[in-house]
C-alpha cells in the first residue's frame, strides 16, 4: 500500500491512500491504451495520477510532477477547482441531463451558448455543442456539406487541411488530421479530404525562407483549389497554432493571405481552436491575434478546464441563415447523445466566468512572455535548434547540428529521452518526435515558471550526457 504525503501548502483533502501496485496490474489487465503502443503498456504500465491541486499532481505513488502540458493541453484552470466542482454538483441535483437536441434545451447549455457568442469575433454568433474536439470536427465536415448543399452547391464536399495538423481521431476528424500515426493502418480514410504543406517555417517543406518566401505556403491552398477545382472544395481547416504537431505558429501575413485565397473561391475557413481557445495563447481565441475572422471555429478542451467533456462549434451568422431561408424539411440531422449536456455546459460556464472575473488571459499572456524569455536560456544547449511559443504554448526542437537544423535519426527518440528525464525530475511535458511541448495551466505563477525552466534544463543536461554516451 502505498501512501501519498500532503504536499505543503495543500488541503487536508489530498491526504489519500491508494493501492498502486494492485491499479498497475488491473490498468495492464484490462485497459486498452490509446496513443501508446499495447507492448509499452504491457511492459511498463501507466503513470497512474491519482491527484491534483494547481499546476500540479501526484502519482499513485505520491509522487508530486509540475504538469507542463494542462494534461493534454487542456486543465486550463488547472486542478482540484472547488467553484467548478461546487457549479457541476449543484446541476446534477438540479437537472443532471436532458437533451440538446430535437429542438429541446436547458438553462445552462443557453447561457453557455450566449457566452461563447459574446466572446468569439463578431459575425460568429451560432453554438452547436459536442462532447470534445473530434466530435466538433466531425462536426465541421457535416455542417459544411449541408450548408453548401442548400446553396445549391452537390458537390462542394472536399476539405483541406495540412500536414503535421491534427483536428482528431475519429473518422472524419482523423481523415484532416495530417500525421502518418492516424492514417496507417486505419485506411481507408475518407476520400474527400487534401493535405497542403504547413508553415513549418524552421524546416520549410517547400524548400524556402521566411520572409523571402512572400509565405508561399499559404499559396499552397489556391493551388490545391484551382486543381481540384472550387466546385468541389467545401472548407479549409488549420489550428492556428499547430499543437500535436510540433508548436507551430504561422507567420502573421499567413492568415491574411489564407483569408483572401478562402473568399475567392467561396471556401469556408474553419478555425480549429481546439487547443488554442480560451486563452491558451494570450486571446480568448488566437485567432485574435492576426485580426482575420474564421467562419467557423471549432473548440474544447479550455472551454470546460477538462472538468467535463465539452467542446462547441461555433458558425458564422450568414450560415445559420442560410440554414434558415432552406426549404421546409431540411432539418440538421446531425447530433449526439451529449450535445448540450447540462452539466458539461455548467463546467463550462463556471469556467468561462473565472476567467473573465480573474483575468486568466491576461495571465496567459504574461506568463506566456516569461516562460519564452525563461526558454531562450536554453539556447547555450548544442542540441536545441529552435524555440516556439505563442502564449503558455510552446516546443523546443532538438538537432544535432543547429547550424545546419540537421536532425536526429528518429530511432535514436532524443525527444522522448528528454520527456522521460524531465518525467524523472517531477515534469510532465509531451514529446513530439524532438520537439517538446509544453502548455501549463492558465493560472501558472511567476515562480512555477521558473520551478518548470529549472527542472527543464536538469532533465536537458541529462539528455546531453546520456546523448554523449551514444552511437549516432
Amino acid at each position: 500500500m502505498a501512501t501519498a504525503q500532503k504536499p505543503a501548502g495543500a488541503s487536508s483533502a489530498l491526504r489519500f491512500e491508494i493501492d498502486a501496485k494492485r491499479l498497475d496490474e488491473l490498468d495492464r489487465k484490462h485497459k486498452l491504451p490509446g496513443f501508446a503502443s499495447p507492448q509499452e503498456h504491457a511492459q511498463h504500465g501507466p503513470l497512474i495520477i491519482a491527484r491534483g491541486k494547481g499546476v500540479f499532481v501526484w502519482d499513485a505513488n505520491g509522487k508530486q510532477y509540475l504538469d507542463g502540458s494542462s494534461a493534454i493541453w487542456n486543465v486550463n484552470l488547472g486542478f482540484g477547482n472547488k467553484e467548478i466542482a461546487d457549479a457541476v454538483a449543484q446541476q446534477l441535483e438540479t437537472l443532471s441531463f436532458h437533451l440538446g437536441l430535437l429542438n429541446i434545451s436547458t438553462p445552462p447549455a443557453i447561457e453557455l451558448a450566449a457566452k461563447l457568442a459574446e466572446l468569439a469575433p463578431p459575425g460568429l454568433d451560432r453554438v452547436f455543442f459536442t462532447s470534445g474536439g473530434s466530435e466538433a470536427n466531425e462536426s465541421v465536415i457535416r455542417l459544411t456539406r449541408l450548408y453548401h448543399r442548400l446553396k445549391g452547391y452537390k458537390n462542394k464536399t472536399v476539405a483541406i487541411a495540412r500536414l503535421k495538423g491534427y483536428h482528431g481521431s475519429s473518422c472524419g476528424a482523423a481523415s484532416l488530421t495530417g500525421i502518418d500515426h492516424f492514417h496507417e493502418f486505419f485506411e481507408p480514410m475518407l476520400p474527400d479530404v487534401r493535405h497542403i504543406a504547413p508553415p513549418y517555417c524552421y524546416r520549410c517543406p517547400l524548400g524556402k525562407e521566411y520572409p523571402s518566401c512572400a509565405v508561399a505556403c499559404a499559396d499552397e491552398l489556391e493551388k490545391a483549389i484551382v486543381a481540384e477545382g472550387p466546385d468541389r472544395v467545401a472548407f479549409f481547416i488549420a489550428e492556428p497554432v499547430m499543437g500535436a504537431g510540433g508548436v507551430i505558429p504561422a507567420p502573421r501575413e499567413y492568415w491574411t493571405r489564407i483569408r483572401q485565397i478562402c473568399d475567392k473561391y467561396d471556401v469556408l475557413m474553419v478555425a480549429d481552436e481546439v487547443i488554442t481557445g480560451a486563452g491558451r495563447t494570450g486571446k480568448m481565441f488566437a485567432c485574435e491575434h492576426w485580426e482575420v475572422r474564421p467562419d467557423i471555429i471549432s473548440c474544447a478542451k479550455g472551454i470546460s478546464s477538462g472538468y467535463l467533456p465539452l467542446g462547441a462549434v461555433i458558425v458564422h451568422e450568414r450560415i445559420y441563415q442560410t440554414l434558415l431561408d432552406s426549404p421546409a424539411g431540411a432539418a440538421v440531422w446531425h447530433g449526439f447523445t451529449n450535445t448540450g449536456n447540462p452539466a458539461c455546459c455548467a463546467a463550462g460556464l463556471k469556467t468561462l466566468e473565472i476567467m473573465e472575473r480573474d483575468g486568466i488571459v491576461e495571465n496567459s499572456r504574461k506568463m506566456g512572455e516569461r516562460l519564452y524569455q525563461r526558454l531562450q536560456e536554453l539556447r547555450a544547449s548544442p542540441i536545441v535548434g529552435e524555440i516556439r511559443a505563442l502564449g503558455l504554448m510552446a516546443g523546443v526542437e532538438l538537432v544535432r547540428n543547429p547550424r545546419t537544423r540537421e536532425a536526429f535519426p528518429e530511432s535514436l527518440g532524443v525527444g522522448g529521452h528528454w520527456r522521460d528525464a524531465a518525467r524523472s525530475n517531477g515534469l510532465l511535458v509531451r514529446a513530439v518526435g524532438d520537439t517538446l511541448c509544453m502548455s501549463p495551466p492558465l493560472i501558472i505563477t511567476a515562480q512555477e515558471i521558473d520551478l518548470l525552466i529549472d527542472k527543464l534544463k536538469a532533465s536537458l543536461a541529462e539528455t546531453e550526457s546520456w546523448l554523449a554516451g551514444q552511437k549516432q
